[in-house]
Formats: structure tokens, sequence, C-alpha cells
């Protein structure tokens, strides 16, 4: 089961995030978008994914800003293995995805898809024409795109995109150690994913990873997948 924890800052909470268990680490390097005290700057950026890359941990570049140039920039730049795209100002499309390809040679793509009504699941399906991993989310805010919201939705929508796509499909939307278990039991999906549920946050909008609470989802997750053999 992979377990996928965003949104990292620095070096340091990175490598016990790693330690912990997780086997997808997201961040959001500088751009012109996203929660200013969430971007991490390029040279912190190339530290984590380095580090990560030498244990075999994959590396997500999430993506929150509208400018698909500027996506294409920092695809080069940090050389993530995944490029998430976040945002609903710019959603990937097939000429995306071709130009990502071949312009970033072993990028993959991954998609969010907004989970508040049965139309996520055709959604879901479009977008599995071209991507490499679909996100399943909650919440949609200017400034943290799809997703960060803390709140789940209907993991049933969810175990219905599972069965209708043939890419990897992981959950997020409000996943921590105390429902993980159960959203893996209901939805058998590729990867989990959680921020809020395994982040302080402070007055100034500045997280940190709770450690203990990354390794008690990445165990138990671990725990619910073996139950059910995936």
């Amino acid at each position: 089961m992979i377990k996928q924890i965003y949104s990292l800052v620095n070096y340091n909470e990175s490598v016990q995030t790693m330690d912990a268990g997780a086997n997808h680490i997201g961040l959001v390097p500088m751009q012109s978008g996203g929660v200013p005290a969430h971007r991490v700057p390029f040279d912190v950026v190339d530290r984590i994914f380095d580090e990560a890359k030498r244990r075999g941990v994959k590396c997500v570049a999430i993506m929150l800003n509208k400018d698909p140039d500027e996506m294409i920039f920092i695809a080069n730049r940090v050389k993530p293995d995944i490029l998430h795209v976040a945002g609903m100002e710019f959603t990937a499309d097939e000429s995306f995805a071709e130009r990502l390809h071949k312009e970033c040679p072993g990028v993959e793509l991954m998609q969010a898809v907004l989970v508040d009504g049965p139309e996520a699941i055709e959604q879901a399906k479009e977008y599995a024409k071209f991507c490499d991993y679909i996100l399943t989310d909650s919440g949609l805010a200017a400034d943290t795109g799809i997703g960060a919201s803390g709140l789940t939705h209907d993991w049933n929508i969810d175990a219905e995109i599972v069965k209708a796509v043939n890419i990897p499909v992981i959950i997020a939307g409000g996943l921590g150690p105390d429902n993980v278990e159960e959203c893996i039991r209901q939805v058998k999906p590729y990867g989990v994913d959680s921020l809020t549920k395994t982040s302080y946050k402070y007055n100034d909008g500045v997280m940190e990873k709770d450690i203990p609470k990354v390794k008690e989802f990445c165990a138990n997750a671990d725990k619910a997948a073996k139950e059910m053999g995936l």
C-alpha cells in the first residue's frame, strides 16, 4: 500500500517522514501559486528529493499555479518522479500530458479529482486516458487547489473510480490514523494520502509534520492492506 505524505517544508521532517514509513512524499516547490508559507525553495527541494531517491521513495511536486509553462519549468528544475496538478484554474489535458512526457522524460503525471458528487467518476475516467495517477480529494480553495481541507468525502464514489479506471488511484481527503484502515477496506485503492491529520498547523500558517501520527498512519495503512491482500 502506497503511503503518500504531504506537505513537507524542510529536510529534517522529510527524513523523519520517510523513516516513519512514507513511500511517496509531496511538497510545493517555489512557484506563483499556493500558500507562501508552504512553498519550498529549490535548493531545499533538491536535498529532500536527492535523499528520497536514494531511499527509493517517490517524490511528488505539487502544482498550485495555473501556468503550464511554469509547471514544465519546475518539473525540469526539481526533477520529481510525479508532477501533481492540484488546481482547478488549470487541469491537465492530453496535450499537457504529451508535453510533460516529451520535455520532462521520466516524470509521471497525477491529476487531482474533486469528489463532490458522482460526476467525479466520469471526470476520473477522462483523466485516466492520459494521466499516470488519479488522486481523489475533498474541498477546493483558491490557495490550496483541490484538497487540504481535512474533510472526508463519499468513499463509495472512490470505490467506483478505482473499478472504472486502469491507472493507480490514491485516496486523499481527511485521512489519518483513525480512519485510513476503514478507507482501505472500503475502497481498495493503490495508495492513501495524508496531510491535515498528520500535521501541526500554526497560527502563522506554517505546517509541520506530526511524526508519531505519520508513523501510526503508515502502520495502520499497511495493516489494513495486509488484511485485504492488497
